[in-house]
C-alpha cells in the first residue's frame, strides 16, 4: 500500500515538473520573441547634439533629469565645457524640435530656441544666463 501511494505521489510529481518545465519553456521563447522585436523596433533611435546655455554642474543635472524624462529619449549627457547636449532619442516617439522646447521650458536656450524667460528666472542663480559664472 505504501509503495502505491508512493508511486502515485512520484508519478504527480513528475507531471508536475513536466508541466512546468514545458511552462518555463514556453516562457523563454515568448521572451526570445519580445527581445527580437524590442530590437527590430530600434531603427528609429537617433543621435542630436544642441548647443545650450548651461554653465555648472545644477544645469548639468537638471537637464540630463529633465531629458529622462521626456518620453522617447533614451540617453543624454551634457559636456559643460562646449555646452553641448548630446541627446539620443527614439525619433518614433519624439523629435529634435520637441526635445528642444523642452530644455527651453526648463529654462535654458536649445540651439536657435530660446529659454522660457519664467522657467530661466526660477532656475538657481547660479544656471542663469545674467550669473558672473557666465
Amino acid at each position: 500500500m505504501m509503495n502505491t501511494i508512493v508511486k502515485s505521489f512520484a508519478q504527480k510529481f513528475l507531471f508536475s515538473l513536466q508541466s512546468l518545465g514545458l511552462a518555463l519553456l514556453i516562457g523563454a521563447m515568448s521572451m526570445g520573441t519580445s527581445c527580437t522585436n524590442a530590437q527590430a523596433g530600434g531603427n528609429g533611435v537617433e543621435t542630436i547634439d544642441i548647443q545650450t546655455s548651461a554653465i555648472c554642474g545644477t544645469c548639468k543635472q537638471t537637464l540630463e533629469k529633465a531629458m529622462a524624462s521626456t518620453e522617447g529619449v533614451k540617453s543624454s549627457r551634457l559636456d559643460l565645457g562646449n555646452k553641448v547636449l548630446t541627446v539620443k532619442f527614439d525619433s518614433e516617439k519624439t523629435s529634435a524640435d520637441a526635445i528642444r522646447e523642452v530644455i527651453a521650458q526648463t529654462g535654458y536656450d536649445a540651439d536657435d530656441v530660446p529659454a522660457v524667460l519664467t522657467s530661466h528666472d526660477n532656475l538657481p542663480a547660479c544656471c542663469q544666463k545674467d550669473s558672473e559664472m557666465h
